[in-house]
Order: C-alpha cells, then sequence, then structure tokens
C-alpha cells in the first residue's frame, strides 16, 4: 500500500502536469490568434490590443514554466519516495522518463523564452508600444521557429496525465 507521502507526489504531479498542458494550450492559443491562420503574418489590430494580448499570453506561459517545475519536482520527489518500489509500479517510471526527456525542448526553448519575460516586466501592463519592435522578432522565432516544443509539450502533459491515470506496468501484489 502506498503511503501518504507516494500518494502525495503523484497527485502533485497530475495536478502540475493538468496546469502545465492548460496553460500551454492556452498561451499557444492567445498568441495564435494574433496571426493570419497558417502565416507568421500579423492580423490587423491595434498595436496596443495586440500587446495587451501577448501579455496575456506572457502570463500563462509564465504559469506554464511555473507548473512545469513543480511537476519536474514532484516527479524527483515521487521517484525518492517510490525508489524501493519502482518495479511493481513501473507507471511512476513511464512518467519520470517522460519529464526528464521534455528538459530537451526546454533547454532549446528557454533562452526565447528568458528574453520574452524580459520584455514583460510587469503581469497587469502591456510593455510601451516602443518596445513592439523589440518583442516581435522575439514571438516570431518563439512561435515559428520554435513550435514543436508546444506541441511537445502538450502531447507529454497529456501522456503523463493518462499514465498517472491507467497506470501501466503497474503489478499489482
Amino acid at each position: 500500500m502506498a503511503t501518504l507521502g507516494q500518494r502525495i507526489a503523484v497527485a502533485v504531479l497530475g495536478v502540475c502536469c493538468l496546469v502545465w498542458f492548460s496553460a500551454t494550450l492556452g498561451r499557444s492559443l492567445v498568441t495564435y490568434d494574433l496571426f493570419v491562420p497558417g502565416t507568421p503574418t500579423w492580423r490587423q489590430v491595434p498595436l496596443q490590443q495586440r500587446l495587451d494580448q501577448l501579455r496575456l499570453a506572457e502570463n500563462l506561459g509564465t504559469l506554464a514554466w511555473s507548473s512545469y517545475a513543480l511537476a519536474l519536482a514532484a516527479t524527483i520527489t515521487a521517484l525518492v519516495l517510490w525508489r524501493g518500489r519502482i518495479r511493481q509500479h513501473g507507471y511512476i517510471a513511464i512518467a519520470a522518463v517522460l519529464m526528464f526527456i521534455s528538459l530537451l525542448w526546454h533547454g532549446w526553448i528557454a533562452p526565447t523564452e528568458l528574453a520574452l519575460i524580459g520584455e514583460f516586466p510587469s503581469r497587469w501592463i502591456a510593455p510601451a508600444v516602443e518596445r513592439f519592435g523589440a518583442i516581435e522578432p522575439l514571438i516570431v522565432e518563439r512561435f515559428f521557429r520554435r513550435s514543436p516544443a508546444d506541441l511537445l509539450d502538450l502531447l507529454v502533459a497529456a501522456t503523463v496525465i493518462v499514465v498517472l491515470i491507467v497506470q501501466p506496468r503497474r503489478l499489482h501484489t
């Protein structure tokens, strides 16, 4: 039988993956709404509205990165707490492998993400219109040149959630 700490670690991992999935999906939807579908061409909306929408997207991005960090911490905690029983609870190992593989593309997009975060110093007020010249290439870089990372994020988060629910490779002893 699992201890309370083991159950909490797995539950926190699941909840963090749900938030990570939702925030990543929401950020993508909010950002891609600013573009002509299928192109990196901006839709015709006022610049201030564009910046407000990008601020919302960055807030969702901050939530996604925070929940991802918590999910990684919960993964490590679960591995430590379940270390003696990992063979009987293989689903935890599967979730951990998926989480650690996701570090690859998070490292790939981190420089662009950090530059974007620097352009949005306030969570409540959009940057000045003059800053759009610096923000625009970062958005295009992040969402068009590095866009596979969002799809991979969604797939990993969804898969970890399913693995934690279905619990494959779990031996009932």
